[in-house]
């Protein structure tokens, strides 16, 4: 199993200007670099799945949130704690990552599967973290990451389709 090296995703990365937010995100990505290995190739039964499918979507989540607050906060001051629904908002307002009608809808989708992310939450048993996490989600997130990370004002361009 090869993941690519911290130092290599973090020189991907066209944002300077943080660059313990840079290795954190780059640390999510390698993780996520191992999810989508063990979700493609394992023989795992559905349950580890979809469990491995909702680690995936909850971390690409993360990095998103954190390039977005990182591209925002390079030319906006950001004084109070931000959510990633604001964070969003602001993105679309300024259009800077040129964001599809269709990408933002998926953004506010996957979000509701990353804000899954309580166990105890579930209180019916079609809204368990089983029903609630599919193969599809997993390919919508995986294309979704790949259109942002690759983005211009994000990185190089460098960054593989997990």
């Amino acid at each position: 199993m090869h993941l690519t090296n911290i130092d290599i995703i973090r020189t991907n990365f066209n944002i300077k200007n943080n660059y313990p937010i840079i290795s954190n995100i780059s640390y999510t990505y390698q993780y996520i670099e191992y999810l989508s290995l063990k979700i493609k190739y394992e023989h795992n039964n559905l349950v580890i799945t979809k469990l491995l499918i909702k680690d995936y979507i909850v971390n690409s989540i993360s990095i998103i949130e954190a390039l977005f607050y990182l591209i925002i906060k390079s030319y906006k001051p950001l004084k109070y704690r931000i959510n990633f629904s604001k964070l969003l908002k602001i993105i679309i307002e300024d259009n800077s990552l040129k964001l599809s009608k269709e990408d933002i809808t998926l953004l506010y989708k996957l979000k509701y599967l990353r804000n899954k992310i309580h166990i105890y939450s579930s209180y019916k048993s079609n809204l368990t973290d089983y029903n609630s996490y599919t193969k599809k989600d997993y390919l919508l997130m995986k294309t979704i990451l790949y259109k942002i990370l690759n983005n211009n004002y994000i990185s190089n361009g460098k960054f593989k389709e997990l």
